[in-house]
């Protein structure tokens, strides 16, 4: 089955998109810092459901505007379910460094393995900093792969190189490069 996505939201000309979800155990959409991978993620899954798939997995949600000041909260969307799960701290205006929640994202990974043997597709926000040291999403992706269900995850080029330590050869890269 071959998705076609456009990302035209995005850039300025449109970009068409087609690689097959299901034809590789885990793919890689590697993005730079300032490309919304959201849309894809979410173009995905829109695509997907409509072929029949049973999704599962944990995609980006946007959030209400923050106040004045304030950063938005992180937000995620159980795409098995629809249950939003809040993956941020409200440490204060002042407050420096990552506003990851690990206990929401740890909320966020039993609920996506609770679902898991009943999907055909899983897609996941990022293989974020937790990830790369190990943690995070990497349960979900393993159990996935001894069930044979293939895995879409947004890769920050930042994380790159911790990704292919990761995936391996299990890894199909599909790049945004200057999107």
């Amino acid at each position: 089955m071959t998705l076609t996505i456009e990302t035209s939201a995005m850039r300025q000309q449109p970009e068409f998109v087609d690689f097959d979800p299901l034809a590789r155990p885990l793919t890689a959409l590697v993005y730079d810092e300032n490309f919304a991978i959201g849309g894809v993620l979410r173009a995905i899954a829109e695509n997907a459901r409509d072929a029949g798939l049973r999704l599962g997995g944990v995609i980006e949600k946007a959030g209400p505007p923050p106040a004045p000041g304030r950063k938005c909260d992180m937000l995620l969307e159980d795409l098995a379910g629809g249950e939003i799960i809040k993956i941020s701290e409200s440490r204060g205006a002042h407050a420096r460094g990552c506003r990851l929640d690990l206990d929401g994202l740890t909320r966020a990974c039993a609920l996506v393995l609770s679902r898991l043997e009943n999907c055909d597709l899983i897609l996941l926000n990022k293989f974020g900093k937790t990830e790369a040291e190990g943690g995070g999403f990497r349960c979900i992706m393993s159990d996935a792969l001894a069930l044979e269900i293939p895995v879409v995850i947004g890769v920050p080029r930042r994380n790159l190189a911790a990704w292919r330590e990761f995936a391996g050869e299990l890894s199909f890269e599909r790049d945004f490069a200057g999107a």
